[in-house]
């Protein structure tokens, strides 16, 4: 008698154990990578100077989003990669004084981490272009080494196969460790406006719903 009743109250704790696990596994298992669609993506950003403001673009980034079906909204992290040495502000010269102020060869990538995501306004599930959800995002960027949280408020759609992430928002240079560029009369000031459009490719069988 005595050695069942062991067993038996060894065997309750293990099998619920072994049932939390395969619970969360479970829950890993359901998250899916969403490819980043470069055509569909975009940033581009403003330098704000003295007698006269630049724009500028990255042309190289790449990245990929985590699709939880369960999650409200089902995108709540991604990673996303620049490549600063293609960042252009369609100028050669300043182009090169902007690759050696971030000083590329110790820190040729840009990398925005998502790590939340909170929906403030509208139905994400039937968002489109005319009617988007509104989000509130939050995440890590790091640049020129130097880690530092951005956040800030997002639109999201739908688009046939592709999920649509679009917002504005600004970078304090200075926060990341970079100094501020003057020279001669030219000054420019630290914080850089940017405006950003994320396409991410849907699972199939989500995307046809």
């Amino acid at each position: 008698m005595w050695l069942p009743l062991r067993f038996g109250n060894l065997i309750r704790p293990l099998a619920a154990a072994a049932t939390v696990l395969a619970c969360l596994a479970g829950a890993i298992a359901s998250a899916e990578t969403l490819a980043l669609d470069p055509k569909g993506s975009s940033l581009t950003f403003v330098g704000e100077a003295f007698l006269h403001n630049f724009h500028g673009e990255a042309k190289d980034f790449t990245g990929s989003a985590e699709f939880e079906r369960d999650a409200v909204p089902p995108i709540q992290k991604a990673t996303l990669h620049f490549k600063t040495a293609a960042l252009t502000t369609f100028s050669p010269q300043r182009d090169q004084n902007m690759r050696d102020w971030l000083n590329i060869k110790v820190h040729p990538d840009a990398t925005f981490q998502l790590e939340s995501v909170k929906v403030l306004a509208g139905d994400y599930k039937t968002a489109s272009p005319s009617q988007p959800a509104k989000f509130e995002v939050h995440g890590t960027l790091t640049l020129n080494g130097v880690k530092q949280p951005l956040s800030g408020t997002a639109q999201g759609w739908r688009e046939k196969d592709r999920v649509i992430i679009a917002g504005e928002t600004t970078v304090d240079t200075s926060s990341h460790g970079l100094p501020q560029i003057r020279q001669a009369v030219f000054t420019v000031g630290r914080n850089v406006k940017t405006a950003y459009r994320f396409s991410f490719v849907l699972p199939p069988d989500y995307s046809a719903k």
